[in-house]
């Protein structure tokens, strides 16, 4: 008996340890693929003809909490497996343990609260009635981008009041901990809500939204296909069509459709541990641990894939993408000739 429980902790750990392996590596692939999607995505929302329309102002903004996460969640991991001296630094000191946390707290809220405002956005505009239409505007989506992180950062202060650097004398090193009784409730009701609203909130408005929209399409579909005869009405109902933007539409809908499908395992393993579920047999442990990693992994795709959506759902985007890369090409073309042929301004 003693032998096959040896036997068995022996597969343990040679699991845990393939998957610790796996596990860098694909953080770190993560990390490369978020990042360069991030910085497309950015230069390309930028330009013109995409950035007049509110949902993709929404996408942009969304894409620079992106590339805020990939550079403070994600790579701080790869620090941590990769070069565990310095997370031991970053972690121990008082900034992090306020600053750091209270950022990591308001950037993935920040990200699934875009993505909530584009899919309204987009609900709006398929809509049609003119006067819900109407609600689609610059002007509020301005306001929406400003008040957004302020109502995030209110809610999330509890973080650097409470949390302080405490000795713990049965290890070396110091905890990040919420020092009194009613800072620990907060801490708790603060987890909870950021836990809520990323993985049953948020999913849940996106899923309530999408599927809105694709009601108001097939609506609009119908009533085109009505008043085919008519050709004046015809006509008002294809400028209703064109004001919905059925580009930003069909990247919204893929993009909250994999949200959904990416928040899954994130919520099922909070209610693992909520409720205290976890099974301390080797086997289940060891499919919760893999569960856990692959779930981990799923969090991180939410942000890393909007590049990617955009471009294989979008012609639009594809466009835009392809113009910006000429003019960024004509413009290296031009200073290397310009390296290469001085101009000399002294002449005449």
């Amino acid at each position: 008996m003693s032998n096959t429980t040896n036997f068995s902790y022996l597969n343990i750990n040679q699991t845990y340890e393939i998957i610790e392996i796996i596990d860098s590596y694909m953080i770190v692939i993560l990390y490369i693929i978020g990042m360069i999607g991030a910085i497309l995505n950015i230069i390309t929302l930028r330009q013109k003809e995409i950035r007049c329309h509110p949902c993709s102002v929404y996408f942009l903004f969304s894409s620079i909490v992106d590339f805020c996460i990939m550079n403070i969640n994600i790579l701080l991991e790869i620090i941590i497996i990769f070069n565990p001296f310095i997370f031991n630094l970053i972690y121990s000191t008082l900034f992090w343990c306020k600053i750091g946390n209270y950022i990591t707290f308001i950037l993935p809220c920040l990200s699934s609260s875009y993505i909530i405002f584009a899919s309204i956005d987009r609900y709006l505009v398929s809509s049609l009635n003119q006067a819900v239409r109407k609600w689609s505007n610059l002007k509020i989506t301005r306001i929406v981008i400003i008040v957004t992180p302020i109502i995030w950062a209110l809610l999330g202060l509890y973080i650097p009041i409470t949390n302080n650097l405490v000795s713990d004398p049965r290890i070396t090193n110091t905890q990040c901990i919420a020092q009194t009784n009613s800072a620990v409730i907060f801490s708790i009701i603060g987890e909870f809500i950021f836990i809520l609203f990323n993985g049953a909130i948020a999913p849940l408005l996106l899923c309530i939204f999408g599927l809105l929209i694709l009601y108001d399409k097939k609506k609009s579909r119908q009533r085109v296909l009505a008043q085919q005869q008519n050709r004046n009405n015809f006509n008002r109902i294809s400028n209703v069509a064109n004001r919905q933007n059925k580009h930003m539409i069909t990247m919204l809908l893929v993009q909250v459709s994999l949200t959904i499908i990416f928040n899954i395992p994130n919520i099922v393993i909070y209610m693992i541990n909520y409720f205290n579920m976890k099974s301390y047999c080797l086997m289940p442990l060891l499919i919760l641990i893999i569960f856990n990693t692959i779930g981990r992994w799923f969090h991180y795709m939410n942000y890393c894939k909007t590049f990617y959506i955009n471009t294989l759902t979008s012609s639009l985007f594809r466009k835009s993408l392809r113009k910006q890369y000429q003019h960024i090409k004509h413009h290296r073309i031009i200073i290397t000739i310009t390296t290469i042929f001085p101009i000399n301004r002294n002449i005449g």
